[in-house]
Formats: C-alpha cells, sequence, structure tokens
C-alpha cells in the first residue's frame, strides 16, 4: 500500500483560503450595519416631522372691508371699554341730575358740557371721542373709517364693540341703543317739545340725530389706543 505525503507547500494555498473565508468579525459587522442603523434614524425623523410639524406664528384675525382692517384683539379691546366705562361714568351723573329739574335743564347740559375734553385731559395713551351716522354736533362728525366701523355695527346688530386697526393706533367702538328717555331729544321729530326744538335749531342748525326710535343704534363712543 502507497502512503501519500502532501509536502507543507502543497498545504500553504489550502490554508490560506480557509483563513480568508471565515466568518468577519465584530468590527467589520459593526461597519456594515451602521448604515442600516442611519436609515432607520432618518425615517424616525421623517415620520416625527410630519407627526409633528413645525411652529408658526400664530397670526391676529382680521377682515377688511372698504380699507378698513377689522381685528380680533381682546387686550386692547378690553383698554378701550374700561376708558369708555370711564367716560360714560363721568357724564351720566351730570346728566341724570339735571333732567330730574327738567328736559330743558338736562339738554342745555348735555349740550354745553364737554366731558370728553375734559376726561381726555386726564388721559395719556387713549383718547375718548363720541361720533354717530346721525349725529348732532358737527364736532363729532365721523370720518370714514368712522363710517365703515358704524355701518358694520349695524350690520351685526348685536351692539357688542368692535376693534379697528388705524395706522398708529386702534380704535375700539361701544355701540349705543336709543334709550327711552332720549327720544325727548332725538326721537320723533314731530313729537320733540318746540322748546327742545328751538334749543336744537338754535345750537346745532344742521341736526341729523332726531327720528329714532328705542333700541335703535344712537351712535357710538369711540376709545382710541395709541400702539
Amino acid at each position: 500500500m502507497n502512503k501519500r505525503f502532501y509536502s507543507p507547500l502543497l498545504l500553504a494555498p489550502l490554508i490560506f483560503v480557509a483563513c480568508n473565508t471565515t466568518q468577519p468579525t465584530t468590527k467589520a459587522q459593526e461597519t456594515k450595519e451602521a448604515p442600516v442603523v442611519e436609515v432607520a434614524e432618518k425615517n424616525v425623523l421623517k415620520e416625527e416631522s410630519i407627526i409633528q410639524p413645525k411652529a408658526t406664528t400664530k397670526k391676529v384675525a382680521t377682515t377688511t372691508i372698504n380699507g378698513v382692517k377689522f381685528v380680533n384683539k381682546p387686550l386692547i379691546e378690553e383698554q378701550g371699554l374700561f376708558h369708555i366705562k370711564s367716560f360714560v361714568g363721568t357724564l351720566q351723573p351730570t346728566l341724570d341730575s339735571a333732567m330730574k329739574d327738567s328736559v330743558a335743564t338736562g339738554m342745555g347740559v348735555c349740550m354745553s358740557i364737554d366731558t370728553a375734553g375734559e376726561y381726555n385731559a386726564l388721559t395719556t395713551d387713549t383718547k375718548i371721542s363720541r361720533t354717530a351716522l346721525k349725529y348732532r354736533n358737527e364736532k363729532n362728525k365721523p370720518d370714514a373709517t368712522d363710517t365703515t366701523a358704524m355701518k358694520e355695527l349695524v350690520r351685526k346688530g348685536d351692539f357688542k364693540a368692535i376693534t379697528v386697526d388705524a395706522g398708529d393706533h386702534y380704535r375700539v367702538y361701544k355701540p349705543l341703543p336709543t334709550k327711552g328717555e332720549c327720544l325727548v331729544c332725538h326721537g320723533d321729530s314731530s313729537k320733540i317739545p318746540s322748546k327742545i326744538s328751538e334749543m336744537i335749531n338754535r345750537k346745532y342748525p344742521k341736526d341729523l340725530a332726531v327720528d329714532f326710535a328705542e333700541g335703535e343704534f344712537r351712535g357710538t363712543v369711540v376709545a382710541e389706543i395709541k400702539k
């Protein structure tokens, strides 16, 4: 029986092939798997960006009518209404006291006092005024912004305040309904006492503030607030 002997030189190629076909090392596996992890991380981030969109700046809701910007700004409205109520609070007691004397006396007081001017002398960033579509005093004649705002108040008909962005300031409009006691001077022109009519015509020859019905929109008190 012949025995075959293999020379080490013949075995060397086999050993080389075996050594180079072994399983990859841990380090090699990590290197190979790294791209898969990175892709998974990118997919997670992509999904999160869809679920959680980027935060956006909240915009103030506005409605523009005839170039006038109506805005929803609760803090500005609150500030305006505070001053309007304070102003009315200074006016009402004086009128009530005068009306108890007589209608003519009350009318005389109403035409003579300048409560808005007196109130504004005490404030800095907020000024009060009165205006109406049918005004009595020409000093209270509305400008274009006032007119648009009041027409919107009439359209809404709920007597809730509205706020307008007028460029360098805001205007808060508080609508006023016609009360029963106002009809003596602002009601049916044919029923206004002659003495009152004479006083009105003498003081305000271009008076428009008559022929109102109780509960009808009479006009507004306006608070102008600097920005």
